[in-house]
């Protein structure tokens, strides 16, 4: 039997949010306030955001609740420039550290790069961040007016925020589903994500919000920071905004995947696939592929409009 599965094998679901702002930058809960709401959620880990300094508070790990040490880091447009570019820093494991060629980051260190002159800018800062040991992710490009030529000028990123909530929620400038198929049908490999980037204006009871509105939900061989991060390198992960999701694989030229109940499941890739599973309570999905597939996607939507989405499994 010839199989590719969507997530690793013999892992457990951690589910976290991976980009957040606390009093120590623009939000207005504090570290400790931030990670007592997403315990009481049910979360199993949080990444502290803050704007253009690295945060690491891995001292303050349960054994059921994480933090990883991370940073968004803001590079200034010239003049007239509506673009921006926000670059997520995630530490990375432990090897990675170890192969560092570059001082890996420290608590509370600023992180000022220079003004963007071009993609070259751009390029230069995920570079210096990889080389301390980081991983680093682009986001919410729809919010931040930037088009696929932008983006896929950049390598050494792992992920993309396809969906961003608190843009979403309070702009309608949050989902970059469109932008990332383009980037995966021009051959760029990159694992989209979900995220709240909340800053908590309004009061965690408030229809205003931007908290717990979309999250991944990694499958890792244990909740550590070394776990998470290679899950997460590994595309070992989906995102949602309600749905879970429970298998995603390839088995002898079949799709296969399996939900919760929602109202709508669709497959895409980098064709049309005019797939869709449609019903009151619909939880598999199950299509044979056509053979010249380059990857494939599932996403799925429940009777309210909530939605999630796997990773790609590349075919080619």
């Amino acid at each position: 039997m010839n199989t590719t599965n969507g997530f690793i094998d013999n892992g457990s679901w951690y589910k976290g949010n991976l980009h957040g702002h606390s009093t120590l930058s623009d939000g207005e809960l504090t570290t400790d306030q931030l990670r007592e709401a997403y315990k009481q959620k049910g979360y199993h880990f949080f990444a502290h955001s803050e704007h253009d300094f690295f945060s690491n508070f891995e001292h303050l790990n349960e054994p059921d609740f994480i933090t990883l040490p991370s940073s968004e880091v803001g590079i200034r447009m010239p003049k007239g420039d509506y673009r921006i570019f926000h670059l997520h820093v995630i530490m990375g494991t432990d090897e990675h550290l170890r192969a560092a060629t570059l001082e890996p980051l420290t608590h509370m260190q600023p992180i000022i790069w220079p003004d963007f002159v071009g993609y070259d800018t751009a390029q230069q800062f995920i570079d210096d961040m990889v080389a301390r040991g980081n991983i680093v992710m682009f986001n919410h490009p729809h919010w931040s007016i930037v088009e696929w030529e932008d983006l896929i000028e950049l390598d050494n990123l792992f992920a993309i925020e396809v969906y961003n909530h608190c843009s979403e929620w309070q702009e309608n400038m949050g989902n970059s589903r469109i932008l990332w198929d383009s980037l995966l049908r021009k051959g760029k490999r990159l694992w989209g994500t979900a995220t709240d980037d909340n800053h908590n204006r309004f009061p965690l009871d408030s229809p205003y919000n931007d908290s717990f509105g979309g999250w991944v939900v990694v499958k890792a061989k244990e909740l550590a920071r070394n776990s998470i991060v290679d899950a997460l390198l590994k595309g070992s992960f989906y995102s949602s905004t309600g749905p879970e999701i429970y298998d995603f694989r390839i088995e002898d030229n079949e799709v296969i995947f399996e939900c919760s109940p929602v109202e709508r499941i669709y497959m895409n890739g980098d064709g049309r696939q005019y797939q869709i599973e449609i019903g009151d309570n619909v939880t598999k999905l199950r299509k044979k592929l056509h053979g010249n597939e380059k990857y494939i996607r599932i996403e799925c939507y429940d009777k309210y409009g909530k939605f999630a989405y796997t990773n790609p499994i590349f075919l080619d």
